[in-house]
């Protein structure tokens, strides 16, 4: 029987399927960043020019499903309420996204009912998008409506937050106003 994929072609599938997706990045790590445990963290400003979304929202399910009128793309769908429109969408919307379904299996999940801060990538020819810098594009908010971030913001122009259990909190108001002064800077 005759082998399909030599071991340098299956090695080099292997690295196409765990490299990040285009447009995924990361840059060098600057002040002023949301950090992210896997990877060098990105200026937060740079998080938010790079996305098309940025939103506080609550997740109301998470399924998967093709892309629509793109059958072959397998994706999960997951629908959010808006309950903070920042760059994008609007509060009170509906919003629904497509992420590809292998990022899922790398863990990267929703979970019905899950309130979280998120920069989206505007949607690819695919119809499909991801969080901007990975796990740095989405934070979660806790029951006092409080995003939770894995460090304070630290240069000068930052809001005070108020850290507890190694974890720094600031209200959304006050992250949406660093978020859009940190996009124009």
């Amino acid at each position: 029987m005759p082998r399909l994929l030599s071991k340098p072609s299956l090695v080099g599938l292997m690295l196409w399927v765990l490299l990040p997706l285009p447009g995924q990045a990361e840059g060098p790590a600057f002040p002023s960043r949301v950090t992210d445990r896997a990877a060098p963290s990105l200026p937060l400003g740079q998080l938010a020019r790079k996305a098309g979304y940025i939103f506080a929202g609550t997740v109301t399910e998470a399924v998967s499903g093709p892309v629509p009128d793109r059958d072959h793309v397998a994706s999960m769908r997951v629908t959010f309420h808006v309950d903070r429109g920042i760059r994008g969408v609007r509060t009170g919307q509906m919003l629904v996204i497509h992420e590809w379904a292998g990022r899922w299996e790398f863990g990267e999940r929703y979970q019905t009912g899950e309130h979280v801060l998120l920069f989206l990538y505007p949607p690819s020819k695919l119809g499909l998008t991801s969080t901007v810098g990975g796990a740095q594009g989405r934070l979660n908010i806790d029951a006092e409506e409080q995003v939770i971030l894995d460090r304070p913001l630290n240069d000068n122009s930052s809001p005070q937050a108020a850290e507890s259990h190694g974890k720094a909190r600031i209200s959304q108001r006050e992250f949406e106003r660093f978020i859009l002064r940190g996009a124009d800077e």
